[in-house]
């Protein structure tokens, strides 16, 4: 199974971003891989990549500097995120494919890596492994533990908010879940509706509720088993989900499913709306005389005694197993790695996306820094349900949140139907 970013481009551009941000769940019967051994093949390594125009500047950068360095040419072909993400099963399993790929961690590497589609890239990691936070270490491996993935960047998820409406509502940002729903009360007494989401045209937002609330009552070894398939979505566990969405259900918009994300963001940036919980790619969508009045708080606590895990989608680049220079390709993706490159990307993407390396230089803003100092303190970093679980258990989770939003009182029923439509997409993939 393959997965998309859930970053944001803008709001203006959502119908089209939505599109992108699901990718049909693929599979492929990968045979073991013999990495070639002795001189590298000549030419140019090949570098895959599915960035945007607004993205490319940095890798633009990155390839231009290696290449100086003449130690090897890279060349890159930019493929349309959508088409990239459908063929990347097909680039892998090529006879000749492509040397290197941008893609994204966690299950999304690890479908490709357990296939024995993916050069082992332990030796960049030994070169840098006290660069990278401990909780992306995991995220690089494949089932066995073996590094196959280097990361270059992530974002954050918060729960945000702008600081004049907070004030002029006399609200405090909660830590805890009692402090949470106390707020939303008392938000909502005054006039003003607590939370929206755009779910008429992106239903894949309410995830981001379902993918926190689970972190924070089971905790992410939970939250990743039920995404792999290897927990039931009709268990206690999950119960105890819906239960606590249950509680903060009459703070949303009641006509929620039916406003779009561009209406969402305008309530929201109106002060219709005071909360909204959002991953660090809508920053850019808030209007500009505003932007300095944006603020976000960590998801509340709910359970102490459940280490925190935070979502952090996390990009980067993997290599193929069959590609005929692994010297190069090794020298390149050590470059990748480096501080200088990590730095090159990050200052492309608006100032919403935090380098995976710690030495890397960025000047962050407070939103910037907040987010990473929040990243780097988690126990555990998830990526985002279409990331952890695969792109076509997507819809099947988009069925569930919506209509439990709709029709709380049909829970059973609602998560009946979810487990089985999860299981017979597990069953055909």
């Amino acid at each position: 199974m393959t997965r998309k970013t859930t970053r944001w481009l803008t709001a203006l551009g959502s119908a089209a971003a939505a599109t992108a941000l699901l990718v049909g769940c693929v599979s492929t019967s990968g045979e073991a891989q013999q990495t070639k051994s002795g001189p590298d093949a000549s030419g140019p390594l090949i570098l895959q990549s599915r960035f945007t125009d607004a993205e490319k500047g940095g890798l633009d950068k990155l390839v231009k500097d290696f290449n100086a360095k003449g130690e090897g040419q890279v060349k890159v072909n930019t493929i349309p995120t959508t088409t990239f993400n459908q063929q990347l099963p097909s680039y892998l399993t090529a006879k000749n494919p492509p040397d290197v790929y941008t893609w994204y961690a966690g299950q999304a590497t690890r479908d490709f890596a357990d296939q024995n589609l993916l050069l082992d890239l332990s030796s960049v990691w030994k070169n840098h492994e006290n660069d990278f936070p401990e909780a992306l270490k995991s995220l690089s491996q494949d089932s066995s533990g073996k590094d196959v993935f280097v990361p270059t960047g992530y974002y954050w998820w918060g729960v945000y908010y702008f600081k004049s409406d907070f004030q002029k509502l006399g609200i405090t940002p909660p830590k805890t879940w009692d402090e949470f729903l106390a707020a939303s009360e008392k938000i909502k007494s005054q006039g003003v509706t607590p939370f929206t989401a755009g779910l008429s045209d992106n239903a894949w937002l309410a995830s981001a509720w379902f993918d926190y609330l689970d972190l924070r009552i089971n905790g992410a070894d939970f939250h990743l088993k039920l995404l792999a398939g290897k927990e039931k979505y009709d268990s206690p566990e999950v119960r105890k989900v819906f239960a606590a969405f249950k509680q903060v259900l009459p703070y949303f918009d009641p006509a929620v499913l039916g406003t779009t994300q561009n209406q969402a963001m305008s309530d929201f940036s109106q002060g219709k709306v005071s909360m909204y919980l959002l991953g660090a790619w809508a920053q850019p969508s808030v209007p500009a005389d505003k932007q300095g009045d944006l603020a976000f708080f960590q998801f509340p606590i709910i359970d102490p005694k459940v280490p925190v895990a935070e979502e952090g989608p996390t990009d980067g680049f993997i290599a193929s197993a069959k590609t005929d220079k692994p010297n190069l390709t090794k020298k390149f993706l050590d470059y990748v790695a480096s501080a200088q490159a990590q730095s090159d990307l990050a200052k492309s993407q608006q100032g919403t996306y935090l380098p995976a390396s710690s030495k890397a230089t960025l000047s962050l803003d407070a939103l910037s820094k907040q987010g990473k100092d929040m990243l780097e303190s988690a126990k555990q970093i998830t990526q985002f349900y279409n990331r952890d679980a695969g792109d076509a258990q997507q819809t099947p989770a988009d069925t569930a949140m919506t209509s439990f939003i709709a029709h709380p009182e049909n829970l059973d029923q609602i998560l009946k139907d979810w487990d089985a439509a999860s299981q017979k997409i597990r069953a055909t993939s």
